[in-house]
C-alpha cells in the first residue's frame, strides 16, 4: 500500500501520485490496503509510539473502523509481540463499557505484522481539548474524570490494567449530548505490553510536539514492576492535576528527569502555581499521586467519590464563563512581607510567592472581601470591585506594633500596572491621600521627627495619671449603680449591657456568660439509613440510641470566641479579622475548626459548667434529625420545605443560627443546611453495605447535614440520613459542629 505524505490518503501499490494533490506517494505496509479482503484503508488518523492508526470502511456492511497495525519497526524484533498481542485484543474486545472503544476484530498481515478493528470515532482528544482551553474548573474536571473513570474501572474490574493512559488515549465524540456519553478511552489493546516499550511514544512526542507516557508514568512502572490498577490511577491523578492546573505536575528536558521527579518529588501545591483551589480538592488530588501504592486512592469508584465530596464539601470562589454569565477577572496580589496568607469572601486562597506575587484567575464579577494575614502583622483588608477587568493589589502590612518613626512606604518600583495601594489595617479608618482598593482615599504616612525631652512631658503625665485616677473613681462608681457588683442593683433606667458580641472594637472582658442551651432527646430505636440513597446511606437497618441532650444551634463565633479568650487556643478561624468574629457574625456558625478544636473546646465547656460534652455520634445526630421512630427524611418531615432549611446558597455563606430552619419535634434547629456538623464516629459503614472504608493516612470522621452550598434536589441532594466523611485535619468554611450530653 501506498500513501500521499500529503494529505494522508492511501492508494493501491500501482498508484505512484496522489490524484488528489499531485504529490508522490511512498510504499508503507505491504499489501493492496485491503486487510483480509474487506477492510478497505482509507486515510491515516495518526502514528504513535508503537502503531499506525487508520481509518477504514468495511467492504460489505460500509461501516466505519479505526484500525491500529503494530509495526515491528516501531517496537523491536520481538518475536513473541503476535502471540502476546493476541492475548491482550481478546482481553480489550472483553471490555463492554459506553466509555471504552470496542474492539471489533483481530487480524496479523504477513505472519508478522497484528492489527486491531476498533470503534470509529470522531472529535478530538483530551489533549487537544486541554491545548484549547488550558485549565478546566473543577465542576468540568469532574464531567470527564467521572466519565474516564466509569470506563478503566470497566477494565479494572476485568483484571486489565491499562498502564499508558493520557490525554491522548481519551477521545470527546462529538456527536454525543453529554460528556458522560461522549469520552472514549482508546489503546486497552496494548494494555499489558511492558511500559519500557512505551517509552517510544515519549520519542515521538519530541518530534510531534504531543505529551508522551513519561508524564503519566507512575513510580513503580519505572521500576519495570508489574503494576496493578493503582498505576493507573496514578496516571489518572496526574490528569486530573493537567485539568486543575493546565499543566501536569512533573516536567523535565530529559526521561531521567521526568523519572527522578515521579520517584521521589513532591507534586507542587496549587497555591506555588498561583491557582485558587479548595483545599479539600488539592487533597483529593494528592491522594491520587502518593508514590507508594498502598497509600494511594485505592479504586477509580473511590477516586471519583473522594474529588465529587471535596467538590460538594468545599465550593470554590472562582467561576467560568458561559451562556449569560457575568465576566470573571484576575486579581495580582504582591504582599509585602512574602508568604502572606491570601483570603478572598474569608475564604483562603493560598499564599503569596516568595517574591511576594499571588495570580488569583477566574474571580466572579462584583464586590469582594479581601484579607492579607502574616504572623507578626496586623491584617491587610479592603474591599475589591471585579468588573472583568485585571485588577493589581499591593498590600503591605504593618508590624503588630509599628515604629511610628519608622514606617515604610509600599514601594511600586518593578510592578507594571500596580494602581490599587493600601497599608490600613482592619482597626484605622481611611483618611484623605492615598487611593485604596476600594475607592477610598487614605493620607500618605508621615514619618515623625523624634521628639526632644523637656520638663513639660514630665508635667503633662503627671496631669494625665491625675485625670485617669478620677475617671478610674468614677467608673467603679458607674459600675456599682449599674449592679456589677455583688450586693449592688442596677438603677432603674440604666441601659442594658450590649447584646452583640466580639465586633472588632470588644474586648473578651466585654463579652457576657454564654450559657448551653441544651435540648433533651429521649431513648428509642429507628430505622438509620435508607436504601434508595447514596452508596454510604444503604442498607437500611434498625440501631436503638440512649437518652442524650443536644446543642439546641450549632456552636457560633460569640462561644468559640469566648473559649478562646480564656484558653489563647490558636489557630483562629480562618474567617475571624485581628483575632475575632467579623461584626455582626457573631451569632453565625463557628467555621474552619478541625478535630483538634472541637476536642479542645469541649473539654473547656466541660471544665465551665461541670458537665462532660462530647461530639454526638453518627447514629444520635441521624436520630434527632429524623425525629427518632418517625424516621422522617428531613426534621420537619418526608418533604424538603426551602423556607426550613439554608440551603442552594450559591456563595456558600452560613447565616445567624436559628434564622432559617425548621426544628425536630424536640426543638433542635439548624440540623439540614448551614454548615456541615462534625460528629465522634470515624469513617465506617453499614452492616450488609458490601462496600469498603477508604484508606487514609489519618482518621476520618462523619460529618452530617449539609451546608449553605448543599443542593436541596438531585442526585446530592441533602436530607437526614447524607453521610459523607472527611479528615479530621479538615478546616473547612462549610464545616462547623454541635455538643451532646448525657
Amino acid at each position: 500500500m501506498r500513501e500521499c505524505q500529503t494529505c494522508k490518503n492511501c492508494f493501491a501499490d500501482t498508484v505512484a501520485t496522489c490524484p488528489n494533490d499531485g504529490m508522490p506517494t511512498v510504499h508503507t505496509i505491504p499489501g493492496d490496503g485491503v486487510l483480509e479482503g474487506k477492510y478497505h484503508l482509507e486515510y491515516r488518523l495518526g502514528q504513535g509510539g508503537m502503531g499506525v492508526v487508520y481509518k477504514a470502511r468495511h467492504a460489505y456492511l460500509k461501516t466505519l473502523h479505526a484500525i491500529k497495525i503494530i509495526l515491528p519497526d516501531l517496537v523491536g524484533n520481538d518475536p513473541q509481540l503476535v502471540t502476546r498481542f493476541r492475548q491482550e485484543a481478546l482481553a480489550a474486545a472483553a471490555i463492554r463499557h459506553q466509555n471504552v472503544v470496542s474492539v471489533s476484530d483481530y487480524g496479523v498481515i504477513n505472519g508478522n505484522v497484528p492489527f486491531l478493528v476498533m470503534e470509529y470515532v470522531e472529535g478530538e482528544s483530551l489533549h487537544d481539548l486541554l491545548a484549547r482551553e488550558g485549565r478546566l474548573s473543577p465542576e468540568s474536571a469532574l464531567d470527564l474524570i467521572s466519565a474516564i473513570c466509569a470506563g478503566v474501572g470497566a477494565a479494572h474490574h476485568q483484571g486489565i490494567v491499562h498502564r499508558d493512559l493520557k490525554p491522548l488515549n481519551v477521545m470527546i465524540c462529538s456527536d454525543r449530548p453529554s460528556m458522560s456519553q461522549a469520552v472514549k478511552i482508546l489503546d486497552f489493546g496494548l494494555a499489558k505490553i511492558k511500559s519500557g516499550e512505551l517509552l517510544g511514544s515519549f520519542i515521538q512526542a519530541q518530534t510531534t510536539g504531543l505529551m508522551g507516557s513519561p508524564y503519566y508514568m507512575a513510580p513503580e512502572q519505572w521500576a519495570d514492576e508489574d503494576p496493578d490498577s493503582r498505576a493507573d490511577i496514578y496516571s489518572l491523578g496526574v490528569m486530573l492535576f493537567q485539568m486543575l492546573a493546565g499543566d501536569v505536575p512533573f516536567k523535565g528536558s530529559s526521561i531521567p528527569a521526568i523519572m527522578k521527579k515521579h520517584i521521589s518529588d513532591p507534586p507542587p501545591t496549587f497555591a506555588s502555581l498561583g491557582i485558587a483551589i479548595a483545599p479539600e480538592i488539592e487533597r483529593a488530588v494528592f491522594h491520587t499521586l502518593e508514590k507508594t501504592p498502598s497509600l494511594r486512592t485505592a479504586s477509580v469508584e473511590i477516586m471519583v467519590d473522594e474529588f465529587r465530596r471535596a467538590i460538594d464539601v468545599t465550593s470554590n470562589i472562582h467561576t467560568t464563563t458561559g451562556a449569560g454569565a457575568l465576566p470573571v477577572s484576575t486579581i495580582r496580589v504582591h504582599t509585602r512581607p512574602a508568604g502572606s496568607k491570601v483570603f478572598v469572601d474569608n475564604v483562603s486562597v493560598g499564599e503569596s510567592q516568595i517574591d511576594g506575587s499571588l495570580l488569583l484567575e477566574g474571580i466572579q464579577s462584583g464586590n469582594h472581601f479581601l484579607r492579607i494575614s502574616h504572623n507578626g502583622f496586623d491584617d491587610w483588608v479592603d474591599n475589591v470591585v471585579c468588573d472583568g477587568k485585571p485588577v493589581d493589589i499591593v498590600a503591605e502590612l504593618r508590624h503588630s506594633q509599628p515604629d511610628i518613626n519608622a514606617i515604610p512606604r509600599p514601594d511600586t518600583q518593578g510592578l507594571p500596572g500596580a494602581t490599587l495601594i493600601s497599608e490600613r489595617p482592619l482597626s484605622m479608618p481611611p483618611t484623605p491621600g492615598v487611593q485604596t482598593a476600594s475607592g477610598a482615599v487614605q493620607a500618605p504616612v508621615v514619618t515623625m521627627p523624634p521628639v526632644k525631652k523637656s520638663r513639660t512631658g514630665l508635667f503633662l503625665g503627671i496631669g494625665a495619671l491625675l485625670v485617669l485616677f478620677v475617671l478610674g473613681i468614677a467608673g467603679v462608681a458607674g459600675a456599682y449603680l449599674l449592679g456589677f457588683f455583688p450586693g449592688s442593683k442596677p438603677i432603674a433606667n440604666a441601659s442594658p449591657s450590649p447584646s452583640v458580641v466580639a465586633s472588632p472594637h470588644t474586648t473578651p472582658t466585654e463579652l457576657p456568660d454564654i450559657k448551653a442551651d441544651l435540648v433533651s432527646i429521649p431513648a428509642g430505636t429507628f430505622r438509620m439509613g435508607r436504601n434508595d440513597g447514596q452508596p454510604q446511606e444503604r442498607p437500611e437497618h434498625e440501631v436503638s440510641v440512649e437518652a442524650f441532650k443536644m446543642d439546641r444551634t450549632e456552636v457560633t463565633n460569640a462561644e468559640y470566641y469566648e473559649f478562646v479568650a480564656a484558653t489563647g487556643h490558636k489557630p483562629l478561624p480562618a474567617d475571624w479579622v485581628n483575632g475575632r468574629p467579623l461584626e455582626g457574625k457573631e451569632n453565625f456558625p463557628v467555621r474552619f475548626v478541625n478535630m483538634d478544636d472541637v476536642l479542645a473546646f469541649a473539654g473547656w465547656r466541660s471544665k465551665r459548667d461541670n458537665v462532660q460534652y462530647r461530639l454526638p455520634t453518627d447514629a444520635e445526630w441521624e436520630y434527632a434529625a429524623r425525629n427518632g421512630s418517625d424516621s422522617d427524611l428531613y426534621p420537619w418531615g418526608d418533604g424538603f420545605r426551602p423556607e426550613c432549611a439554608w440551603v442552594d446558597q450559591s456563595n456558600t455563606e452560613p447565616t445567624a443560627v436559628g434564622k432559617h430552619s425548621c426544628p425536630d419535634k424536640w426543638g433542635v434547629s439548624d440540623l439540614i443546611g448551614n454548615v456541615y456538623e462534625w460528629t465522634s464516629s470515624k469513617a465506617y459503614l453499614y452492616p450488609g453495605s458490601g462496600g469498603a472504608v477508604k484508606e487514609s493516612k489519618e482518621p476520618r470522621y462523619m460529618i452530617r447535614g449539609g451546608s449553605a452550598f448543599s443542593k436541596s434536589s438531585g442526585d446530592a441532594a441533602i436530607t437526614s440520613t447524607s453521610r459523607p466523611d472527611v479528615p479530621a485535619s479538615t478546616r473547612d468554611k462549610e464545616l462547623g459542629f454541635r455538643l451532646v450530653t448525657k
